[in-house]
């Protein structure tokens, strides 16, 4: 089975179609997505639909439980991240919403977990990050590949037994669309970040992960996005323009 795994679609669903052509061009059979459908984009509304038609499992992430209500309404005001996601909630059907509240924090099938932070405690959105994050997220799981986002940055770590991690995939050729593929070793498990589909704001860059259960093997993909269209669409909804925007049109 041949997975394609998604995360961070952040309501810019000219971004998502697009990963998922190249993901059925490359003859993925199931899709994960690993959340964050709402927050800081420009069409909610498009981009719910296309997550819920498409996805055979969605996972909820941070932005879609603060936008579905579900997080401290105080954190939620005073959280600058959380500001489109209440102009979000207020175009949703309540339908929409409720499906947002209704979605699952992790899921695990094919020898995988996948979930949208981290698995020691996926309800209160923690990053993995460092290498103790790593040790404590292998722990908490038996699972030999990990999936996450959340953190918008594509990498992947692999781990021997009794042994230290190491970086096998980091975020390097900003912008390229590129592919890079490992085939994971028998007796490693593997922590994988699959970056964010539509906010690129740490590789400048829609990524995800595809993953073949099978042969035990993974693809990260890296297409291109027009950023000036995206930025302008931005503006056009009266979303104000994030300063790494500005970095990643500058370096087109």
């Amino acid at each position: 089975m041949r997975y394609a795994v998604m995360s961070d679609a952040h309501a810019n669903p000219l971004a998502l179609e697009t990963a998922l052509a190249d993901a059925r061009r490359r003859r993925c059979e199931r899709f994960v997505f690993l959340g964050d459908v709402t927050g800081y984009g420009y069409d909610v509304r498009s981009t719910i639909p296309l997550v819920r038609d498409n996805f055979d499992v969605v996972l909820m992430g941070n932005h879609d439980s603060a936008c579905a209500g579900l997080e401290p309404w105080l954190e939620v005001q005073m959280n600058k991240n959380y500001h489109v996601d209440l102009m979000h909630r207020d175009e949703l059907a309540e339908e929409d919403v409720e499906w947002l509240k209704a979605l699952p924090r992790v899921h695990s099938e094919a020898d995988a977990a996948f979930v949208h932070g981290d698995f020691t405690c996926p309800e209160a959105w923690q990053y993995i990050t460092t290498y103790r994050d790593v040790v404590l997220n292998l722990a908490s799981r038996t699972e030999s590949v990990l999936f996450s986002g959340h953190t918008h940055r594509a990498l992947a770590l692999e781990c021997q037994e009794g042994g230290a991690a190491r970086l096998i995939y980091p975020s390097h050729g900003r912008g390229d669309p590129s592919t890079r593929a490992f085939r994971l070793k028998s007796g490693c498990r593997y922590v994988v970040n699959v970056g964010s589909v539509g906010y690129p704001r740490a590789d400048f860059c829609s990524t995800y992960a595809i993953y073949d259960a099978d042969s035990r093997r993974l693809v990260f993909r890296r297409i291109s996005l027009d950023l000036s269209a995206y930025a302008e669409k931005l503006e056009a909804h009266g979303i104000s323009l994030p300063l790494w925007l500005g970095e990643a049109i500058n370096r087109q």
